[in-house]
Formats: structure tokens, C-alpha cells, sequence
């Protein structure tokens, strides 16, 4: 059953702008709402019921004014405690208040009878249950007479799913690196019972007194959920890195009202040693509470909190907006790892303050795009520069934090641009449509406000974003030095297809290409093999064609423990293990190095073959791009370089 739960969540906190249903199975089923409750102070939740062992059970949900419309939302799960209800909590703890003025979305689970069960048991599935649901199933609230959600026309030709087609109500955007976990009293307990039985599901827990039941601490060794490989529901893969839940990082932030009782400070315990802090704590007075902070040497995402509070303290809206303003919304769980990787979230604001943020018209339509200069860029410099497409609902400003491109442009010394889709989307249907012509303009404002080297212009994107980065680099070959689409690849566009073919009529282009893609993604197959047939094949084949690649490609059964037998793909070029560390001794990354048929060959293509990853993307990639990058020039008649480094 909780294996179940577990598939079930990573789908639900997968969506990527899918449309598919929550599958539901056995005991747990969910229904859809959304009926109204008005809390004492005047706010409107909405609530849902979910089904669990045969019990009908609400949650309620608040989304702000705020929330973002197109793109996804960080959300905060928020337990009372015994004696409320989750609507008086509401009211009482200032969450909604919070929300509203910075635009997530939180979510309020119920007890039955104003007291959560007595242990871990019962409510562990409840609470998977709401999570999952929940993923998938919050309306956007809509004024009177406004028209139904789903995409404009035009806005669909998804690398891998999208929402394309969809219509009815607009549902909120949430994805797995952006749930958090709140709770006081009994729901503090509970809060951190859950995430210690699934660490891997949410970024941070901050609580008010309350400590786990002991039966979450008798599962501290037995393994960890690896939910993240089962974002697509249908894989059945085994991690590589195998960690015990007590292993796992979660980022803590423990309040109590007076001195911390023995259980409270066994659980703080817990917390540093999961998230390998240091013993010595820094001082922190955010929000004028006193905080003792404990941080990972490697890792500041990794970290501890412990603030002793008066026993009288209230839990309100200004203890909810120094959790929020201090601890949840900096931090991320991001989709690296078969349990995740805590990391750092830059907020809007903040991105919007450390880069140059600049906007484009094309047509009717105004673009904009953050610029990142290294700090030992001069005016007058001829210094590469980098385009990253972000994903479908992942915006720039989030997108940013997680590939980190802008630090390895700062070790490196070139210049990065995040591009920012309209509604947070890619259009590659047409290659010459208003997307691309920003593409374009992009690319000649760089060169002409920063000084690019027009000679080294390289791009890169992630899921939609890497549809993109593959159409443009096969359609405008001449504009790019070498393209790496990231997590999301598929057939094109008619159009696109025909616009390669001209072309290649026209010249004999070539397009340096690294291609990345997660064994646990949705291309691999159930067991994290690359099938000799499918989407990964044909772009396999269609790039080798393109770039006058002949390395012949074989096959070879595969006797799946989970599935029927079928054939791999076994890449005839030579291979290369990258991203060897304690957790991969045989390397993470396997990249196949296809050179052309060339008098004098050149490497134009790697097939990077990411181990123990689903939809996300390894810290070191960005690397991993640049230093594919670095050694190639487009010259001004279109050909070629290769440049030694």
C-alpha cells in the first residue's frame, strides 16, 4: 500500500504540465471538488476529500491572488494542531495571510474529530494521500464569467507531455522540488513522523512543539523511498545510490514554546545528523526571533534551526512570514537524485536584483531575459555567450537555481542568458515563429549590448526548453556553435522537419550536439535501459544523419525482472564515464562520443546517459555542457571549429 502511495505522489508532483489523471488503486481513491469554507477572519478555502481505508477525509486549500497562473508554485502543507480544525488554523495561524501577500499556495490538512491519530499509522496514508492529490487536483479561482484554463492555440508541441489540448478549470502548477511541511503541537508531530518515513517528498519542516512518534524513528534504516524514480509512474528501476531514510537531508527548523523537552531535542538531534551539520551553530535573528543554525560545511541548504521561544508566544502571521521569508522560500528539494538534493532557491526578487533583466518586442508580444555577466567581463570583451531555455511551467527565475549555469559562466568566463517563454511555455511548431524570432533578437542584443563573440553563441534547455534548443539548433544552424538539449526530446513538427531537410539542402550544416537525457525519465524504459526503439532512437538517428555520423548502432535483448523482455539500444560510438564519486565508483554520467565520417572526424554528437535521474538534472551538467561547448566556433561562412582546450 504505502509503495503505492508513494508511486502514486511522485506522479501527481511530476505533472510538467501533463494532463493524465491520478491513477488510484486499492485503498486509496481520491474525489474532486472543490466545495467553500470561510475561516473566522474572512478568507475563502476551498476543500477537497480524499478516500483512505474506506474514510472519506478533507483538506482545504487556499490559493492567493497571487499564485502563479502559468508556472509552478511553491506549496505549504500546514497541520494544527488537537482541539482545531484545520479551518481555525487557518484563521489563526496567519499562513492565508502570508500567502497572500507572496503568492504560494498552502494547503490545510483535517483530523478526524479535531485529533490526529495516535500514531504515525493511519495518518501516514492520509497525509500521502493529500499530497497527492493535491498535486493535481487545486483550482485556480476564477472571477465571475471568466473563461475556462488550458493553453492558447498554438502553445503544445511538448517534448514530453505538455498541456496542449487540455481545457476545463485551471488547476494550480506545483512540482516536487517546491512542497513544504509545516506543523504546532500534535501536528508537529506528525509533520515530522511523515517526513521522516518520506524524506525525500518535501525541501523543509519548521514546527512548533512536537517531536516524532517512535515509530518513525524505528524506520530510520530501512531504505529510503526513492521517489524521485518514480515520477513516471510506469518505472520500476532500482537506485544506484541507495540511501537509509535516517540518511537523507531534510532542512529542519524546530520553535519551542519554553525549554525543549527531551523529545525535542532527540529530534533536533535527528535532523543535524541527516543533514550532516556542524556542530557549531552561527547566530540568526531573522523575523527578532534568537535561532541557532546548524549547516552543512558542503551544502548551506543542509541546515538546522533551533529557536526557543516564551512559553506565551502566539503562532501567527508574523511567525508564519519569518518561515516563510527565512527558510522556505530559499530552498528547493531538486529533482537530482533517486531521493532528491537540497539546494538553494533563488527568490524572484532576488533574481531580479543580481541580474540584468531586459525585454524584447516581437509582434504583439513582449519577452523578457535575465543576463549574467562574469565580474571580470570588461566593455569591449568578445566573450562566448550561453542561451538556457527553461522547462514547461518552470520559469527562468526558478529554472536558474536549479541548472546554475550563471556560476560555471563566472568560473569560466562567459556570458549566460535565461530566455523567459510567454505563459511560461515554448512554442516549436513553427521554426520561424515568435519564439523563435526572439531567439534571434536575443541573440543580436547580446552581441551588440554585451559584446558576445557572434562566433561562439551556444544554447542549451531543459524538457520544453530542450524541444526548443534541439529545433533551433537543426533549423539555424548557422547562429549556434554547438546546442545541448537537456531531459526532453521527441518527434518534431512537420514543419520542422521540412525546414531541416531545406537546410540541408541548402549546405552541408552541422550542428555540434551534446544530448543529455535521465535513465529514470520518461524516454527510458522500466528498468532504466535505453530502448532500442522510441523517441531517444529516432533523435539518436535523426542528429547522427544530420551531422554525417555513420557509427552503426546494435541491439540486444533485455530479460526485464518487471516486464516483459524486450530490446536495448547498444550505441556503437566509444564510451566515456564522467561523475565518478563515492555514490557512482563506475561513473554517473555514460556518454557515447559519436564522431563523423569526416576525413579528419570530429566528436559533432555525445548521447549523454544520466544514471539514477528522472526528470531533473545532475549539479555537474552544467559543466558537463560547458566543457562540450568550449571547444567549438561557428565561423562567418558557416563552417566549423574545433578548438583545442
Amino acid at each position: 500500500m504505502l509503495k503505492t502511495v508513494e508511486r502514486t505522489i511522485g506522479k501527481a508532483m511530476s505533472r510538467v504540465g501533463r494532463t493524465s489523471s491520478l491513477l488510484v488503486v486499492a485503498a486509496l481513491a481520491v474525489g474532486f471538488g472543490p466545495a467553500a469554507a470561510q475561516t473566522a477572519d474572512g478568507v475563502t478555502l476551498a476543500k477537497n476529500t480524499v478516500t483512505v481505508g474506506g474514510q472519506e477525509r478533507d483538506y482545504y486549500y487556499f490559493v492567493p491572488p497571487k499564485a502563479d497562473r502559468a508556472g509552478f508554485n511553491q506549496v505549504v502543507y500546514a497541520l494544527h494542531d488537537n482541539g482545531q480544525t484545520a479551518q481555525q488554523f487557518a484563521a489563526e495561524s496567519g499562513w492565508t495571510k502570508v500567502a497572500a501577500e507572496k503568492g504560494f499556495i498552502v494547503v490545510f490538512p483535517e483530523t478526524v474529530q479535531k485529533n490526529w491519530g495516535p500514531s504515525a499509522g493511519g495518518e501516514d496514508d492520509y497525509l500521502g494521500a493529500v499530497l497527492a492529490h493535491a498535486s493535481t487536483h487545486m483550482l485556480i479561482p476564477q472571477p465571475p464569467g471568466a473563461a475556462g484554463g488550458g493553453p492558447r492555440a498554438g502553445e503544445g508541441a511538448a517534448a514530453e507531455g505538455g498541456e496542449a489540448g487540455r481545457r476545463g478549470p485551471p488547476r494550480v502548477r506545483t512540482w516536487a522540488p517546491f512542497q513544504y511541511l509545516t506543523g504546532v503541537g500534535a501536528g508537529a508531530t506528525l509533520a515530522h513522523s511523515f517526513a521522516m518515513n518520506h524524506p525525500g517528498l518535501y525541501a523543509a519542516v519548521a514546527t512548533v512543539d512536537g517531536a516524532a512518534h517512535e515509530e518513525a524513528y524505528r524506520k530510520g534504516e530501512q531504505p529510503a523511498d526513492g521517489a524521485y524514480l518514480h515520477i513516471w509512474q510506469e518505472k520500476a528501476l532500482v537506485p544506484i545510490w541507495k540511501q537509509q531514510k535516517k540518511d537523507v537531508p531534510v532542512a529542519a527548523w524546530l520553535f519551542t514554546r519554553g525549554a525543549p523537552t527531551p523529545a525535542e531535542t532527540r529530534q533536533a538531534d535527528y535532523w543535524k545528523r541527516a543533514d550532516k551539520v556542524t556542530a557549531a551553530a552561527t547566530a540568526d535573528s531573522a523575523g527578532g526571533y534568537r535561532t541557532a543554525v546548524f549547516t552543512a560545511k558542503d551544502n548551506p541548504a543542509q541546515q538546522v534551526r533551533v529557536t526557543t521561544l516564551p512559553a506565551s508566544s502566539p503562532v501567527d502571521a508574523a511567525l508564519a512570514g519569518t518561515i516563510w521569508n527565512d527558510f522556505f522560500a530559499g530552498v528547493a528539494r531538486w529533482t537530482s537524485s533517486p531521493n532528491g538534493d537540497l539546494g538553494r532557491l533563488m527568490t524572484h526578487a532576488e533574481v531580479d536584483k543580481a541580474f540584468d533583466l531586459r525585454s524584447i518586442t516581437v509582434g504583439d508580444r513582449t519577452y523578457s531575459y535575465y543576463v549574467k555577466t562574469p565580474t571580470s567581463y570588461r566593455k569591449g570583451q568578445k566573450l562566448p555567450v550561453v542561451l538556457s531555455a527553461h522547462g514547461f511551467a518552470f520559469p527562468a527565475w526558478m529554472y536558474l537555481s536549479q541548472i546554475k549555469l550563471h556560476e560555471v559562466g563566472e568560473k569560466e568566463g562567459f556570458i549566460t542568458v535565461y530566455l523567459q517563454g510567454q505563459r511560461d511555455a515554448w512554442n516549436f511548431d513553427d521554426p520561424d515563429g515568435p519564439d523563435q524570432q526572439y531567439i534571434l533578437k536575443v541573440i543580436a542584443a547580446v552581441e551588440a549590448d554585451y559584446g558576445a563573440d557572434p562566433g561562439r553563441v551556444y544554447m542549451q534547455g531543459f524538457s520544453f526548453g530542450s524541444g526548443l534548443t534541439y529545433m533551433m539548433g537543426l533549423t539555424h544552424p548557422e547562429l549556434f556553435a554547438a546546442v545541448s538539449p537537456n531531459s526532453g526530446i521527441g518527434p518534431m513538427p512537420k514543419d520542422v522537419v521540412a525546414r531541416i531537410a531545406q537546410v540541408k539542402a541548402k549546405s552541408d550544416a552541422r550542428t555540434p550536439m551534446l544530448l543529455l537525457y535521465g535513465d529514470a525519465d520518461r524516454g527510458g524504459s522500466v528498468d532504466g535501459e535505453i530502448p532500442s526503439q522510441g523517441i531517444l532512437r529516432g533523435a539518436i538517428n535523426e542528429v547522427k544523419a544530420y551531422n554525417h555520423i555513420t557509427t552503426v548502432d546494435s541491439s540486444k535483448p533485455f530479460d526485464s525482472p518487471t516486464a516483459p523482455s524486450y530490446d536495448t539500444l547498444v550505441p556503437g560510438a566509444k564510451l566515456v564515464s564522467d561523475a565518478v564519486d563515492a555514490r557512482y565508483p563506475q561513473g554517473r554520467f555514460k556518454i557515447y562520443q559519436y564522431s563523423s565520417a569526416d576525413p579528419a572526424p570530429l566528436n559533432l554528437f555525445n548521447f549523454v546517459w544520466v544514471r539514477d535521474l528522472t526528470h531533473g538534472g545532475d549539479p555537474r551538467q552544467a559543466q558537463l555542457e560547458w566543457n562540450y561547448f568550449k571547444h567549438w566556433r561557428r565561423n562567418a561562412d558557416g563552417s566549423l571549429s574545433y578548438v583545442p582546450r
